[in-house]
């Protein structure tokens, strides 16, 4: 659970190069480019709203899985997570990957890691119940 608060506080960080209208090369954070208050001008900006509205809201739906759920429900909405979030930061964001997302992809591998652990450790663990 607690990385999946690092994951959170991961999105203020930035997480892509972008070049404006005047040839300006901007870091721009998740939420920078979730919320625009000046408003969406192309249909690339919705887009990106989206895409980054997954790296702020699946880190959010995961911790409060891990936090209140136990079983395998837990083990499979972080795996998934892990994989849709790792996918998107690879082929989503592309060339563009700043620091931000690169340290966030590191601990989507890590958290991925661990929970495969933790589903073969229940899954261990149940058998000796049963067996027993």
């Amino acid at each position: 659970a607690v990385l999946y608060f690092i994951q959170v506080v991961l999105t203020t960080f930035p997480f892509t190069w972008i070049v404006d209208d005047s040839g300006n090369v901007k870091q721009l954070t998740a939420f920078q480019l979730m919320i625009r208050p000046s408003g969406y001008e192309t249909v690339q900006d919705v887009k990106l709203a989206f895409l980054f509205g997954v790296f702020v809201i699946f880190p959010v739906v995961c911790f409060f899985f891990c936090v209140l759920s136990k079983g395998y429900i837990k083990n499979f909405v972080s795996f998934a997570c892990c994989i849709v979030c790792a996918s998107l930061i690879t082929f989503g964001i592309g060339a563009t990957i700043a620091m931000g997302a690169v340290v966030s992809l590191l601990l989507y591998i890590l958290i991925l890691f661990f929970t495969t652990q933790n589903l073969l450790l229940t899954v261990a663990d149940n058998k000796a119940d049963n067996n027993a």
